[in-house]
């Protein structure tokens, strides 16, 4: 089953006693896992005796099934949340197999794994096919259409041009897009419902200033992996390529390592090169690199 079908199963209370949910993206799980506490336990003041998580390394199969069989106290029904329980293998999983086949209606086992399972895999094979949830993994326009889906989940209107600028800007974190969709909407006035590119653009500043930050800071560590992509985000937000270029010329000055001149005359060169007109992004990308390398 796809994971937003079975969200919204999840709206209509339709909970079976027991729901795997598998796939690469660890926050959609958890809020999957979230929305699943509120069906199956939606008085807050019982959450607590009615949900139970464990991890699998700690309780083993057998701990995992005896909380599985407790009955209810308070409650219709009780949530077991099983961490780890991919990492068994069939012949240890057994007790928790055999459970599988035959599950307590009055309790809930959720199965939260991480990465995609193999069709071949023991759980894929001993949970009901209708109980297995696929979460999916979240990027390009399938990351833009998800985050657009759960702004308006919370009543707001993220429009698609500004949900492509927060991906540029943020990165493909869902819960750094979603806490960032909230504060471009809070940022719009206390009663503003839609989060436009201007939006997005007021909490920009504070984005590029810690982008800017770890800039220098990979840089510092001769780290090109994580400062080229840095530099790409900065860019695409518009940042000004000289105001990039006069804090990398700042750094190198304030460092004083050996070598320093040598770094100091190439961004010297890149400066040079574009107040004659040339290219900014090749030219940042190969200053960088070369820094990274220095």
């Amino acid at each position: 089953m796809q994971y937003a079908a079975w969200l919204r199963r999840l709206d209509q209370a339709q909970v079976g006693p027991v729901v795997l949910l598998h796939g690469p993206e660890a926050f959609l799980i958890d809020e999957g896992l979230a929305r699943l506490a509120a069906v199956v336990c939606p008085d807050p003041a019982l959450l607590a005796m009615s949900r139970e998580v464990l991890d699998t390394r700690d309780a083993g199969p057998e701990g995992i099934v005896r909380a599985a069989e407790t009955l209810p106290w308070g409650a219709p029904r009780r949530l077991i949340v099983a961490r780890g329980v991919e990492a068994l293998g069939p012949k240890q999983a057994e007790p928790l197999i055999d459970y599988l086949a035959k599950p307590n209606p009055s309790t809930v086992l959720a199965l939260p794994v991480a990465q995609p399972l193999a069709p071949s895999h023991w759980l894929c094979k001993a949970v009901p096919g209708d109980q297995i949830v696929e979460v999916p993994e979240l990027t390009g326009r399938a990351l833009a259409g998800w985050l657009r889906s759960r702004a308006a989940a919370d009543g707001l209107e993220l429009a698609d041009d500004a949900a492509q600028l927060l991906i540029t800007l943020v990165g493909e974190d869902p819960a750094a897009l979603a806490g960032e969709v909230l504060k471009a909407a809070i940022g719009g006035g206390a009663d503003n419902r839609r989060v436009g590119v201007a939006e997005v653009r007021a909490v920009v500043g504070e984005h590029r200033s810690r982008e800017v930050f770890e800039l220098t800071r990979a840089i510092e560590q001769k780290d090109a992996t994580v400062a080229l992509p840095l530099l790409e985000r900065l860019l695409a937000g518009g940042e000004e390529p000289l105001r990039i270029l006069a804090i990398l010329s700042g750094q190198v000055r304030r460092q004083a390592p050996a070598g320093a001149p040598v770094r100091l005359a190439r961004c010297w060169q890149a400066e040079r090169r574009l107040k004659l007109g040339g290219p900014p992004r090749p030219e940042l990308v190969l200053l960088v690199a070369d820094l990274c390398r220095a």
